[in-house]
């Protein structure tokens, strides 16, 4: 039996991929306040730093939707694990009939290119937001860790990779039916999310608006070094945040925890997380 969680809006199932997980250094964190400093320094708190790799798969009339592609064996051996997911659902690497990518960061396209280059998911088409496809195409980086040149290489590499399969997306596009893009920007210029709707049922994936639930869900002023824009990051997590919650939609983001979906809803100052 497969230990994979899964939900339906309407005719659209969504099924989570767990592609690996992880402690952050708490040095990627931006915000901290004295009493969260203080616990981090607490080995007995590592839960607070603890971040999923996560990918999604929609099936619906006859496709198979991937959301982002996990980071093969760019973090090391917790992680890279999105084929062996797909096998529990039985679904080949070629059966997978269009991927999303809400942004190019190496951990939501590493898993889509194997270390020669070769297309992992040769018969899919790949969808992104064009906004995202022209950042890091462009030659501005700096030889940094982070948002550097080796980020916009292995990006380059995915989109020369597939070639005339990669479709370049509006901010409010249609990716398959019903399921349509939820532009989030701040992470990167042209990272995204998706919604589908189907009759009343509304369900929404909140790209990685947060990377450690832990933490950011009780203060969502607590931003990451990953951010292109951190000020419109923190910013985009807030509106999303209260969305959801003021309107009761069912969600999940790229690295959220166990479990997958569920409600954010209100708790003091900041929120918690209800599956």
């Amino acid at each position: 039996m497969s230990d994979l969680k899964e939900v339906s809006i309407g005719s659209t199932k969504i099924i989570a991929l767990k592609d690996g997980e992880l402690n952050l250094p708490k040095e990627v964190l931006l915000n901290l306040n004295d009493e969260i400093q203080k616990n981090l320094e607490d080995e007995t708190n590592k839960d607070l730093t603890l971040s999923n790799i996560n990918a999604f798969l929609i099936q619906q009339d006859g496709k198979n939707l991937l959301i982002d592609a996990g980071c093969r064996d760019l973090f090391g051996p917790t992680c890279g694990f999105i084929l062996d997911e797909l096998k529990k659902v039985n679904v080949q690497p070629n059966e997978v009939t269009d991927i999303f990518f809400t942004h190019l960061h190496p951990d939501h396209v590493g898993g889509a290119i194997s270390k020669d280059g070769i297309p992992v998911f040769p018969n899919a088409a790949v969808k992104v937001l064009s906004k995202e496809i022209d950042f890091w195409n462009s030659d501005d980086f700096d030889d940094v860790d982070v948002n550097g040149k080796d980020f916009a290489n292995l990006a380059k590499s995915v989109l020369k990779s597939y070639g005339e399969k990669v479709v370049s997306l509006g901010p409010d596009a249609e990716i398959i039916k019903n399921v349509h893009v939820v532009s989030l920007p701040g992470h990167t210029p042209g990272h995204a999310g998706f919604r589908v709707d189907d009759g009343s049922n509304t369900f929404m994936h909140l790209g990685d608006i947060l990377h450690t639930p832990n933490l950011q869900l009780s203060d969502p002023n607590i931003s990451l070094v990953f951010d292109v824009d951190t000020d419109q990051g923190l910013k985009t997590r807030k509106r999303l945040f209260d969305m959801v919650c003021n309107e009761k939609i069912l969600c999940t983001g790229g690295h959220m925890l166990t479990p997958k979906f569920g409600y954010i809803e209100k708790s003091g100052l900041g929120y918690k997380f209800d599956g």
